[in-house]
């Protein structure tokens, strides 16, 4: 009886290593945008499956959500919204939800970045917050701009978070880590990410047929403050508007605690620049605070 068990248990193992290696390391890629400029993918382990999507259209967003499946359970959601802005620039949010039992390794792709130039927003570590008040604030400046034959794209980095109910009861983002490694192979900047069971991963980008700044002197300038100012620069964009640090308090899991700030929401930073150095960012940034608001 022993030895059945015994062997019982070996045979399961067995099949969860299996389910496991499946998972893991044998992918394929699926395409889920593609426009003149900017195409996106996602490579994914095989056996994870992406429904038909969901569309819904509200004003400026085009909202695609698919269902995302493992032999025919559900695991998680995929959703991509194309937010235009009125000034012909494009905001792409992308999120990733994990509502299964196992982990999973994904990479969030952007392609058509063939003989493209590019420019860090971050030429150096970003200066320190109010600690007393806000704690670590772990995020910092976009990844930053690849300029392509017909406009640029300023890529934001990879949030990958939990819900936490605080306990005075108000819904909180847990930041676990802000992914800024990105590698950039044969026209293809790939943002690789683990994504842990009931944790969630959101990125974006911004396109724009035009330069996003009028001079590389004026982008210089706004990376330099930003980098310096760190109440000023909105990192964790969502369609509904930025996640950025909260004050501590004394419950603990405030720590790491993002949530939305009205104030913050309003982008006055992007206001206030763009009335003395105007550009098509602080533009984009201004329209997509006011569709936030």
């Amino acid at each position: 009886m022993f030895r059945k068990i015994v062997i019982l248990i070996g045979v399961l193992f067995f099949m969860s290593l299996i389910i496991f290696t499946a998972v893991m390391f044998l992918k394929n890629e699926v395409e889920l945008y593609s426009e003149t400029d900017v195409s996106l993918t996602i490579e994914k382990p095989t056996f994870i499956t992406f429904s038909e999507p969901e569309v819904r259209n509200n004003g400026s967003d085009l909202t695609q959500v698919y269902t995302m499946t493992f032999l025919g359970i559900e695991v998680g959601t995929y959703t991509l919204v194309d937010r235009s802005l009125q000034n012909d620039t494009s905001i792409i949010f992308e999120e990733i939800k994990n509502t299964g039992w196992i982990p999973y390794t994904l990479s969030m792709n952007v392609n058509k970045l063939e003989d493209t130039d590019f420019k860090s927003w971050n030429p150096q570590p970003v200066a320190k917050l109010d600690e007393a008040l806000y704690g670590l604030d772990s995020t910092t400046n976009p990844h930053g701009i690849f300029t392509t034959k017909n406009g640029e794209i300023l890529i934001g980095n990879v949030y990958v978070s939990r819900n936490l109910q605080l306990g005075n009861g108000d819904s909180v983002q847990e930041l676990r880590h802000e992914i800024t490694d990105f590698t950039t192979e044969e026209g293809t900047l790939s943002k690789n990410l683990w994504l842990p069971p009931k944790h969630s991963s959101q990125t974006w980008l911004m396109a724009a047929q035009q330069p996003l700044f009028e001079t590389e002197e004026d982008e210089d300038q706004w990376i330099a403050f930003s980098l310096e100012n760190r109440l000023s620069q909105l990192n964790w964009l969502t369609p509904q508007g930025p996640y950025v640090k909260l004050q501590l308090t004394d419950d603990p899991r405030t720590q790491l605690a993002y949530g939305y700030i009205d104030k913050r929401t309003a982008d006055l930073s992007s206001l206030e620049w763009n009335e003395t150095s105007p550009s098509l960012f602080f533009e984009s940034m201004i329209l997509n605070a006011e569709i936030n608001q």
